[in-house]
């Protein structure tokens, strides 16, 4: 089993909210500070990369 990986407080295989998009699962966490994003698993909006900065992603678990 692979750890999932961490940063700027979320972790992969983790679920969030997005206001726009819904409720989502983060499948890949990639770069650091201001670049840092993740890729996010939405129900309805399938994959979306969204820049941590400025996604206000809120996690649900």
């Amino acid at each position: 089993m692979v750890a999932p990986q961490t940063m700027d407080g979320f972790r992969t295989e983790q679920t969030v909210f997005h206001t726009k998009f819904g409720e989502g699962v983060i499948t890949t966490l990639e770069g650091q500070g201001n670049d840092a994003r993740a890729q996010v698993q939405f129900g309805r909006h399938g994959s979306q990369w969204l820049a941590l900065a400025i996604a206000k992603l809120t996690p649900v678990d």
